[in-house]
């Protein structure tokens, strides 16, 4: 009886400890999927929000059927129906908030702030103070 008691008192020990470690603002408090291979993946748009107004639908009138895959070795394709597909490299900051995407060819980077990183959801955030974005994404795979 005294080994159980100890092993309850652990393992509640443990939960108030990872409940107040949550990496992401929406998410996951833990994983044992290391961060990037919950990256992954092939991604599509399930909602984009600016200032907090849904505006899902115009980027889908944009960007017909687009998806983002996101692969391991740092590089992503984006792809939509009737474009050409764009390719580039992407990293994480240094503490994994962030990730910096560079298309090939010389244009100039972008970094989005991860809100949540699971391995079927993606929710990431532009710095924009006048228009900022959300865009939520999901595994298409």
């Amino acid at each position: 009886m005294k080994t159980y008691k100890k092993l309850l008192l652990i393992i509640v020990a443990l939960v108030f400890t990872f409940a107040g470690c949550k990496k992401y603002e929406d998410g996951p408090t833990i994983s044992l999927l290391p961060k990037k291979w919950r990256v992954d993946n092939t991604w599509k748009i399930d909602k984009v929000l600016e200032n907090g107004q849904d505006v899902t639908s115009a980027y889908n009138a944009i960007l017909p059927g687009y998806t983002m895959e996101m692969k391991k070795d740092n590089t992503y394709t984006d792809n939509y129906t009737g474009g050409s597909a764009s390719t580039g490299k992407w990293a994480f900051d240094s503490k994994k908030e962030s990730i910096t995407m560079t298309p090939d060819g010389g244009s100039s980077a972008t970094t989005l702030k991860i809100l949540k990183l699971k391995n079927s959801e993606m929710w990431l955030t532009d710095n924009d103070p006048n228009t900022p974005t959300e865009i939520h994404y999901v595994s298409s795979k």
